[in-house]
């Protein structure tokens, strides 16, 4: 990583360039984390690797811990986040999986862990950009947020913090995989003072170590009670789309970067398309839309909950024969992709015809071309509402 000197752009920073995956370690640096349980799997590999290199130069005060399986990482963040710690780890595709049975624990534990996935396919297996993995764990009860950018990521896990640590719920940052993972950017690095005054030291929760006061803790909940923590995760879960654009607020006027769940580009009465899309992709589609003035972008950041009140507040311009086209780096096993089924319910009172586009998935790279593809056939429209684009 290579520094540089600060400038005024953003006071209290210094600019470096560093991978994404470097970018989710500083961040876990920066807030402090307590205990980092890890298990190396790729693409994910290099942000614990840089955690056990900062750990053991004493450039992070963790405790950090190997594992022997993705399973164990996240039953050992449990545990750790139960006795009062602030944990982070990360992982990847089938370590995602893997884990499946814990996430659920985690979320309706109400814990308020931090996770980075590197996302990358399911089966046939490989290691490059997806989002299948990310997305098939949206029903776990962790909030989900995608970044466009290095920075972004750095900037979401100290947002994500904030959040999980004020709803008590898990949140889960998503980076995609080598376009982001292993890729090097320019990134502003803030000051230590800076993320201390924005993300406080973690208070105990009621679950916290007391020898004083021992206790036990389990899961087993009968029927008569079973609906109590349900009701109770469900009210937190609601209140997440507005406590994120808050705390998006707050980052804004500390650090001087502005972040919503859902970013509107060229939408209003002129727009015939809108792109939909999460992650790396945004950048190349961003670039493609400035040749055309009719076409507008939807970047969603938070994803699970999804954003619904904030989508429709950024289609509300729209006139009634404007078309969505849905942007999909994932497979579900189902006729529509992930994104294209949230925002189909989120539309469900508002007639806007909507297109599903599967583009990049498995890793292929999505170049401008596929994107100015997927315009010409979203204005072309038709009866063929879900296509694969190549």
């Amino acid at each position: 990583m290579n520094s540089t000197i600060a400038n005024k752009k953003y006071p209290r920073h210094r600019q470096k360039v560093m991978k994404g995956n470097f970018a989710a370690a500083e961040a876990a640096r920066l807030c402090r984390v307590d205990f980092v349980p890890s298990y190396p799997i790729t693409p994910q590999t290099s942000i614990v690797e840089r955690i056990a290199e900062m750990v053991s130069t004493g450039e992070m005060d963790a405790t950090y811990i190997n594992m022997d399986s993705e399973h164990s990482v996240f039953a050992a963040a449990k545990g750790a986040s139960l006795a009062g710690a602030r944990v982070f780890t990360a992982t990847a595709g089938q370590g995602l999986f893997y884990a499946h049975e814990v996430l659920h624990a985690i979320a309706h534990l109400r814990l308020p862990i931090v996770a980075c996935n590197v996302g990358r396919p399911s089966f046939p297996w490989n290691i490059w950009s997806d989002q299948s993995d990310s997305l098939s764990q949206r029903d776990t009860g962790w909030v989900q947020f995608y970044g466009e950018s290095s920075q972004e990521v750095l900037d979401t896990v100290i947002q994500a913090y904030r959040l999980a640590e004020a709803l008590d719920l898990p949140v889960l940052v998503v980076l995609d995989a080598f376009y982001q993972s292993h890729t090097s950017e320019n990134v502003w690095m803030p000051d230590q003072d800076l993320v201390d005054a924005f993300l406080p030291a973690k208070r105990p929760g009621v679950t916290a170590i007391d020898m004083d006061h021992p206790q036990a803790i389990g899961g087993l909940v009968p029927p008569e009670h079973y609906g109590k923590f349900n009701y109770n995760y469900w009210k937190a879960a609601c209140e997440v789309e507005e406590i994120a654009e808050q705390i998006a607020t707050e980052f804004t006027q500390q650090f001087g970067r502005s972040y919503h769940n859902v970013e509107a580009v060229n939408i209003g009465p002129q727009t015939k398309i809108v792109l939909v899309t999460v992650s790396s992709i945004t950048t190349t589609a961003r670039g493609v839309i400035r040749e055309h003035p009719d076409v507008g972008l939807l970047k969603l950041r938070l994803f699970k909950p999804f954003p619904k009140m904030t989508v429709l507040d950024a289609l509300r311009d729209l006139p009634p024969d404007a078309r969505l086209a849905v942007m999909e780096r994932n497979f579900m096993g189902d006729r529509e992709g992930a994104l294209f089924q949230e925002m189909q319910r989120a539309l469900y009172q508002r007639p806007l015809e909507i297109m599903d586009f599967y583009a990049g998935v498995g890793g292929k790279d999505v170049p401008p071309a596929t994107v100015t593809r997927i315009i010409e056939l979203a204005k072309k429209g038709g009866t063929q509402q879900v296509m694969w684009v190549e």
